[in-house]
């Protein structure tokens, strides 16, 4: 294999490993020097259970005296009042050393879309027998409702067919743990709705008995991924080294390649000689005698000692310049 051939095949070999070699390094780059680690300190949990107990008249589609969650329809026209329990848990692990909950509670009158009415302090507990805290007992009676309901009515001049009573606990939880403080606010909201003529019947809805909320105290570490950062100091050699190798192999092709003859455009050439050159588009006639010339100086000279004209013309890309004196034609060819 000659040096020329051999040059070039490492020019190009080395052209693919210094690419592959800069796109490892743009590939490292991506990859994060830094990842950041989560540790739970402590975990802990709001909980808040509702219970009721429904009291019913006589009737003949339970043929009995009270209904709890899950034992059918609150049906409106069977329902005396319904006894409502709220249970307020807070769990955490690791146990908390102090423990603070301040609670307050709002309950509000709805009918959707309409209006909305929040009961005083002492409207919920002469409504609802409102009583105690953050646990707490409250007595819905549907009659004791309908006059506030019908006055609001009134003085909107709207009529309410279907409303919601909105109880929303708000528990404020301060803790101190051996790992840090919680300090956040829990409302586990329950929405009681009192629906007249719908699908089935005129019925009352209960949803959303238990509700829980999860919380963690965390910490957060920055760690250092020597690995990663040991990645790009390799790319970076390895790039040193293909860009080495590259110019090398560059350098080398460049001695070896075939030189190219310096051919000079045609109107260079014939210039010194324009005015003695005459050009046409036919091919030269046949003589019974032609006569070469090695350059177009040499069949200048001629052309001034004859006298004659040095006539130019171009066939198949082959410039020919040509004499005719008498039966002797001079001639040069030239490939530009």
């Amino acid at each position: 294999m000659n040096m020329q051939r051999t040059s070039k095949l490492l020019l190009i070999l080395f052209t693919g490993l210094t690419t592959i070699s800069a796109v490892n390094v743009y590939y490292t780059h991506q990859l994060p020097i830094y990842e950041t680690k989560t540790t739970r300190l402590c975990t802990y949990q709001h909980t808040g259970a509702y219970n009721y107990t429904a009291k019913l008249v006589p009737n003949m589609i339970y043929n009995k005296t009270t209904l709890k969650p899950g034992e059918g329809t609150l049906y409106s026209p069977i329902v005396d009042y319904i006894n409502l329990n709220f249970t307020y848990f807070f769990s955490c692990n690791p146990k908390p050393t102090n423990e603070t909950i301040n609670p307050e509670i709002f309950i509000q009158l709805e009918s959707p879309e309409k209006w909305t009415r929040t009961l005083s302090d002492d409207e919920a507990r002469e409504l609802l027998q409102l009583n105690g805290s953050p646990n707490f007992r409250i007595k819905i009676n549907e009659t004791k409702m309908q006059p506030i309901i019908d006055l609001i009515d009134t003085e909107t001049g709207m009529r309410t067919m279907s409303y919601n009573i909105n109880i929303k606990p708000t528990i404020h939880v301060k803790a101190d743990t051996p790992t840090g403080i919680i300090d956040e606010t829990y409302t586990p909201e329950i929405k009681i709705t009192f629906i007249t003529g719908g699908e089935k019947g005129n019925y009352i809805t209960i949803e959303n008995l238990v509700q829980t909320k999860p919380g963690a105290l965390t910490q957060e570490s920055r760690i250092h991924l020597k690995e990663v950062e040991g990645q790009r100091m390799d790319s970076y050699a390895a790039t040193a080294i293909m860009l080495s190798c590259l110019a090398f192999s560059t350098i080398l092709y460049l001695m070896n390649r075939p030189k190219t003859p310096s051919i000079k455009p045609i109107t260079k050439i014939i210039e010194p000689y324009k005015e003695l050159i005459t050009e046409t588009t036919q091919k030269p006639p046949e003589t019974e005698k032609t006569i070469s010339y090695k350059s177009l100086e040499d069949l200048a000279k001629t052309s001034e000692i004859l006298s004659r004209p040095i006539i130019h013309t171009t066939i198949d890309g082959e410039h020919i310049f040509y004499i005719i004196d008498n039966s002797t034609k001079y001639i040069y060819k030239l490939i530009n």
